[in-house]
């Protein structure tokens, strides 16, 4: 054809556009500015989309071929509004992209209509709804992406009608239903993600006929059943992804023959029998997970030729029999965790051959020998954990001398020797903990000099020196802990310039003289322990000025003089302890505005005058207020009654007189109080709480009367009077006798007891390390009184559903409307034919929850064992929980950023409690959006504590711990260090 030719025919085709009257992309522009009428254009990413142009295929997010549009992607252009299905209308349209957004409704049906497409990306958005069964009509869809939106439903049963397709995402929703065994039929599908939502069921044997399957990711919904040993068809798997779901029995071991595996995560499951030897055939295998689970039986030996593997967790099941010495063969190791097992024997030398090792975790075990000196040359390690095992000798002199370190935890062994002088060399050290174990002499210099340090945790052995003042140079220093050793001399001035220091424990040594007024310096300590040693002098005001300070002991010391008044402006303390000094004067008013304050003990001492009545406004107190063994004198403050969260109460061995005040009869939260040795009259309260008190709570009270052993007389008639008279003149005479008696007793018994008390102060070693740790260990919690199930049976409509406020995997929560209009929250646990962990899920709820108190922890009412269910009753939280607001119904847009925040550090701050400072510590083990709840005034509470363990240094074997609990830190939130690891410590 010639160039006459071809221009001739052009310029015929152009006056056929003229004589139609429409340019040649107008349609197309019309149907895109239709759709765009639904949007919301924030940003102004669609400012070129506008009638002057009528050219589309040169507006942003358009593409076209041969003027025709085929493609809009509009991925993260801050839209709002709705969807329309008018681009339906563009008949040569195949991709359609419109992720992360803020696009909201219902998917348009209408979509359906789209007959061309082969992408359809609606993800990210905050799409509600079903997934429209029309979508299944698509014959061309090869990638529908849908995750992260708010989706519910089911999915679709004609999912199999769409043949051609290959990815399917439809992740973090909240999808509900079996997975349809239509999934079948899909023989081009090479991903699957549908995790984080609520998919029930089996996982479908029809999967295995998906030849082209390469991803199956069904993580963190509620599937049950066993897998599949059909799953051995899937050639082609390379990532084999079903964790936190409920899923039970054997881990087939035919999924050997899926050669292709590189990733296999079953992890969080309930998952029995052994580790199959079969999956030593996966060349290919790069990450294994198969960590808590229930796995019993040994570690095949046949894992060491996983050539290619780079991570391999074992960790939290119930594996025997000794670690394999073949695990050194895979050089390409980069992670090992087996910690939390039933693990014997010595740790192989072999795995220092694996230089390329930089985490190891073998903690809690009970493994016995000494620690391999091979590991000195492992030259990538950085995380080296073996806590709570049986280990003795000496720590390899060279360790850290070849690596940078970063965490090193040998805590809770039988080590002896030195601390090596290098395990800082190359200043990385963020973490070290060496507590609980037998180790002599000085902190090392390379140690004290380590800048990067944050933690250092050295309580529990033989040190001894003094309080190092080259420690002042650790400016990223949070935690020091030196408790429990023989360190001695005053704590230097120096202390003043950790100003990162949050956490001071010197308790258990033989410190001496006075605390500096330095102390004052450190604006960020939240807790200061420095009982049982030899401090003496005034407590001195500058601690006022550490006013984020939450937990302050200075108990069992000498000091002597008045306690501050400023200490009352220490708003944020839940906990003062004072008791056993030498402290006179009155008990300062200004520490009734201690409003957090849920424990005070300022028993021992020498305070003299009244009870403060503003003591009564402390009404947070719940653990203990002990005043006794003092010289207080005058009447009970009837204000204390007010305390009703309070649970021991100590008034007893003082000077107090007058009555009983009447408002005692409603402490409905009281389980000890303890009035004797006083000059108490009257009657106690009649209530039940005191008939059932033991009679010596009240001893010493010679006026006092309403005990089981001595009950109160009727009112005298007037005729009797002249008589009574005379018998009570009587009754003085004898009493002033009884006085004088028990004062001399007294005096005598305080000397005794004083001298007694010195002597052990000087020789602590006469206690020995385990009943030291058995007397901090050995706590108990009683529920209330008065609740029976009865009651809960009718406070919840008999469990109704219309009641029903949340569900676990073991257990369902109820809101129960108690007879005195109360609210509680009741937590009714499934039966062990329902789920296999809920027997051990209630014993650690209430072993937990029974034993801590902190603002930001849901409180613990009490539990219901009984043979229809186990019932576990806590404090109702009127906003439900964050991961409601955020991915519900509820509109999380209500969420200012003050309240997101205070949120967070209310969070964080009930986490920081139970790693830190919880006596045996606790790692809660499943933290996420819907275990943290919210009150009335949206300030957050840590609930749910099914998985938590306690982790009890003397009875760590019987009551285990944790994914690197006992002194671990968090190393991605130091070090932005990410792995699948999906729960925070």
């Amino acid at each position: 054809m010639n160039s006459k030719s071809w221009f001739s025919q052009l310029f015929a085709t152009f006056c056929c556009f003229l004589a139609l009257g429409l340019p040649l992309d107008d349609r197309g522009a019309r149907l895109l500015l239709e759709f765009k009428k639904d949007l919301i254009d924030v940003d102004n990413n669609l400012w070129d989309w506008n009638s002057s142009d009528s050219s589309p295929c040169h507006w942003n997010g358009i593409g076209c071929i041969k003027f025709e549009v085929t493609s809009i992607v509009l991925h993260d252009f801050k839209l709002q509004g709705s969807l329309s299905a008018s681009i339906c209308y563009l008949r040569f349209l195949t991709v359609f992209n419109v992720s992360k957004n803020n696009i909201s409704g219902p998917i348009p049906t209408d979509l359906a209509s789209c007959r061309n497409l082969e992408v359809l990306d609606l993800s990210t958005n905050k799409f509600h709804g079903e997934i429209p069964p029309e979508l299944c009509g698509l014959s061309l869809l090869r990638k529908l992406f849908l995750s992260e939106n708010y989706l519910h439903g089911e999915i679709p049963s004609s999912i199999g009608k769409l043949t051609w397709l290959e990815e399917l995402v439809i992740y973090s929703n909240n999808l509900t239903g079996k997975i349809p065994p239509s999934i079948g039929l899909l023989k081009n599908l090479r991903i699957i993600r549908a995790g984080l939502n609520n998919l029930s069921g089996p996982v479908p044997v029809e999967m295995s006929e998906c030849d082209s399957l390469e991803i199956l990711g069904l993580a963190q919904n509620t599937l049950e059943g066993s897998l599949p040993r059909e799953l051995e068809r899937l050639k082609n798997l390379t990532n084999l992804i079903l964790w936190q779901n409920l899923l039970s029995g054997d881990i087939p071991p035919e999924l050997g023959n899926c050669t292709s595996l590189e990733m296999i995560a079953l992890n969080d499951n309930a998952f029995t029998g052994d580790v199959p030897k079969e999956i030593g055939r996966l060349s290919m295998l790069k990450r294994l997970y198969l960590y808590t689970n229930q796995l019993d039986g040994t570690i095949p030996m046949e894992l060491g030729n996983c050539e290619s593997a780079l991570e391999i967790d074992l960790s939290e099941n119930r594996l025997t029999g000794v670690i394999p010495r073949e695990l050194g063969r895979i050089q390409t190791l980069r992670l090992l965790h087996l910690f939390e097992n039933l693990l014997q024997g010595s740790i192989p030398g072999e795995l220092g051959q694996l230089s390329l090792l930089k985490r190891i975790d073998l903690s809690i075990n009970n493994l016995t020998g000494t620690i391999p000196l091979e590991f000195e040359n492992l030259s990538s390690l950085e995380y080296f954990q073996l806590f709570d095992n049986n280990l003795e000798g000496v720590i390899p002199p060279l360790l850290g001398s070849n690596s940078n370190l970063s965490v090193l935890d040998l805590s809770d062994n039988k080590l002896t020797g030195s601390i090596p002088a290098h395990l800082c060399k190359y200043q990385k050290l963020i973490f070290l903990s060496l507590g609980s174990n037998m180790l002599p002499g000085n902190i090392p210099h390379g140690v004290k000099t380590c800048k990067s340090l944050v933690q250092l945790r050295l309580g529990d052995n033989l040190l001894t020196g003094s309080l190092p003042v080259a420690l002042s140079g650790l400016l990223n220093l949070s935690s020091l802990d030196m408790s429990q050793n023989r360190f001695s001399g005053p704590i230097p001035p120096e202390i003043g310039k950790l100003k990162s220091l949050e956490r001071l424990f010197l308790s258990d040594n033989y410190f001496i003289g006075h605390i500096p007024p330095e102390i004052g310096e450190l604006a960020e300590l939240v807790s200061f322990n420095i009982s049982s040693n030899q401090f003496s002098g005034a407590i001195p005001r500058e601690l006022a000025k550490c006013t984020k300070l939450q937990r302050l002991d200075l108990s069992r010391n000498w000091f002597t003089g008045f306690v501050p008044e400023d200490l009352g402006s220490l708003v944020n303390l839940e906990q003062l302890k004072l008791s056993d000094n030498h402290l006179n004067g009155t008990i300062p008013n200004s520490l009734g505005r201690l409003s957090r304050l849920t424990e005070l003990q300022m028993g021992g001492n020498n305070f003299s005058g009244h009870i403060p009545t503003e003591l009564g406004q402390l009404t947070t107190l719940q653990i203990a207020l002990n005043i006794s063994y003092n010289v207080l004198s005058g009447e009970i403050p009837s204000e204390l009654g007010d305390l009703q969260m309070l649970e021991n109460l100590y008034l007893n061995n003082n000077q107090l007189d007058g009555e009983v005040p009447a408002s005692f009869g409603g402490l409905s939260s009281l389980l000890v109080c303890n009035l004797s040795y006083n000059n108490l009259v009257g009657s106690l309260p009649n209530t039940p709480l005191f008939r059932k008190m033991d009679d010596s709570n009240f001893l010493g009270n010679d006026g006092l009367c309403g005990m089981s052993t001595k009950a109160c007389q009727p009112t005298p008639l007037p005729s009797d009077a002249a008589e009574s008279g005379w018998a009570t003149k009587e009754a003085s005479k004898e009493k002033i006798v009884s006085i004088f008696a028990v004062i001399v007793g007294s005096v005598s018994l305080f000397l005794t007891v004083g001298v007694c008390w010195s002597l052990k102060r000087r020789i602590p070693d006469l206690v020995s390390r385990e009943e030291r740790k058995h007397s901090m260990s050995d706590l108990h919690y009683f529920p209330r009184e008065g609740i029976t199930y009865q009651e809960i049976l009718k406070a919840t409509d008999n469990f109704s559903e219309c009641n029903v406020i949340g569900r676990g995997a073991c257990g369902t929560v109820y809101k129960a409307v108690m007879p005195d209009g109360s609210i509680i929250a009741v937590k009714k646990l499934k039966s062990q034919g329902e789920c296999s962990s809920v027997d051990s899920s209630f014993h650690a709820e209430i072993s937990t929850l029974g034993n801590v108190r902190h603002r930001n922890i849901v409180k613990f009412y009490g539990f219901c064992y009984h043979q229809e269910s186990n019932l576990i009753l806590y404090e109702f939280m009127a906003n439900g929980s964050l991961g409601e607001l955020l991915h519900g119904n509820r509109d999380a847009c209500l969420l200012g950023w003050d309240t997101r925040y205070r949120i967070a550090l209310g969070a964080a701050e009930g986490l920081r409690y139970l790693h830190c400072d919880c006596k045996p510590q606790i790692i809660h083990r499943d933290i996420k959006s819907n275990n943290i709840l919210l009150d009335e005034t949206m300030e957050a509470h840590v609930g749910d504590f099914g998985l938590a363990k306690l982790i009890d240094i003397s009875h760590s074997k019987t009551m285990s711990a944790v994914a690197g609990s006992y002194g671990y830190i968090a190393p991605g939130s130091i070090c932005g260090d990410d792995t699948i690891r999906k729960y925070l410590f």
